[in-house]
């Protein structure tokens, strides 16, 4: 069964919010939201501030305070609605990530296995691979439910672009699986 075209950020977080991409890390659509839920958090938890505007800035590893500064930035200037909150996955237990997209030539697949926030680690070492070669990465870093749910995605969404990462521990909002799926996009 197809679904419907991941055609923009915002499309793609308010379907991110209700679940329809899998695994992924505790999430607040609002800072409100998060703010109600933070105290339910260890203090140590660090946080994503993220964008809904692709390629936007972005803020890595912000504690529960970091987060209150970096709103109170955002909101007086009115661009409260432009950012959601996820927590950061423990990066240190990065083992793979990258991103996946099923083409009309086959799987392609742009990956790196520094343990660091996707955007620095593709920065700063990264492969790219096709075919057979992608499949099995994927087989060896990703457990079989993680697997099993990529399959799932490609055939959902295809010619979407997969970001994901793949952990040595299972973490995430769904039991059992070692990945999270940060997101689904249209591809190039």
């Amino acid at each position: 069964m197809k679904y419907l075209p991941v055609l923009t950020k915002r499309d793609f977080v308010n379907r991110y919010d209700q679940g329809e991409f899998g695994n992924c890390s505790p999430t607040w659509n609002t800072y409100k939201l998060w703010l109600a839920d933070a105290d339910n958090y260890p203090v140590e938890q660090l946080y994503h501030v993220r964008n809904r505007v692709a390629g936007g800035k972005t803020y890595y590893d912000a504690t529960q305070h970091g987060v209150t500064q970096i709103y109170d930035k955002f909101i007086h200037c009115n661009d409260e609605e432009q950012w959601y909150i996820s927590a950061m996955c423990p990066t240190e237990k990065t083992l793979f990530q990258g991103e996946v997209m099923q083409t009309e030539k086959g799987l392609q697949l742009f990956y790196t296995c520094v343990p660091k926030p996707m955007r620095e680690a593709l920065k700063m070492q990264s492969e790219q691979v096709s075919g057979i070669m992608a499949s099995q990465l994927l087989r060896y870093y990703l457990n079989p439910k993680s697997y099993d749910w990529l399959q799932e995605l490609l055939d959902r969404y295809p010619f979407h672009v997969i970001e994901l990462t793949a952990l040595s521990t299972c973490w995430g909002t769904l039991p059992g699986y070692n990945t999270l799926f940060w997101e689904v996009r249209l591809g190039y």
